[in-house]
C-alpha cells in the first residue's frame, strides 16, 4: 500500500497596530516598524513577508531561524510559502544578532540571487531589510536592484 502526504498549511496570529497593518506596505520603515522586536533576538532570523498586487500584506513566516552567526536561506523555503499564500511580491526581513545593519557579502549576494529569481518566477523580491540596534538597512532604499 502506497500512502499519499496532504499538504496542511496552519496560520498562527500576530498582534500587530491596525495602522501598521491595515494598509499597503509603503515604506522599508512600516516593515521595520513591524518587526523591530527582532534586533533583541539572541539568533538570526529571516522572516519573508507575502504582498498582493496591491502591497497588502496577505501573510508572513519565519522562514529560517539561525545561529548568532547567521542563517541558511535556501531560496525554495523563501518561495514555496509565498507561491502557497498566492503572493505577488514578497520582502525578506532578517536581524543581525551584532546590532550592526549594514549588509554583509553574504546578504549581498542572497539579496542579488533573490532578486533575479524572483523575476524569474514572476514574484518580485521587493525590498531586503536587515535589522539592527535600533536601525534598519533596506536594500530597495539604497537602489541595489
Amino acid at each position: 500500500m502506497a500512502y499519499l502526504k496532504e499538504l496542511k498549511v496552519t496560520f498562527t496570529r500576530r498582534r500587530v497596530d491596525d495602522d501598521l497593518l491595515n494598509k499597503p506596505v509603503e515604506s522599508p520603515r512600516q516593515v521595520y516598524e513591524l518587526f523591530r522586536e527582532m534586533q533583541d533576538e539572541t539568533k538570526e532570523k529571516v522572516i519573508v513577508l507575502h504582498l498582493n498586487p496591491q502591497l497588502e500584506v496577505l501573510s508572513y513566516e519565519v522562514a529560517a531561524i539561525g545561529t548568532g552567526r547567521g542563517a541558511l536561506i535556501e531560496p525554495v523555503e523563501i518561495f514555496r510559502n509565498a507561491i502557497l499564500a498566492r503572493a505577488t511580491t514578497i520582502i525578506v526581513v532578517h536581524n543581525d544578532p551584532s546590532g550592526h545593519c549594514q549588509p554583509s557579502a553574504p546578504d549581498i549576494e542572497t539579496a542579488e540571487r533573490l532578486h533575479a529569481l524572483g523575476e524569474l518566477h514572476q514574484l518580485l523580491l521587493q525590498d531586503f531589510i536587515i535589522i539592527g540596534d535600533g536601525e534598519f538597512y533596506s536594500f530597495s532604499e539604497h537602489s541595489r536592484f
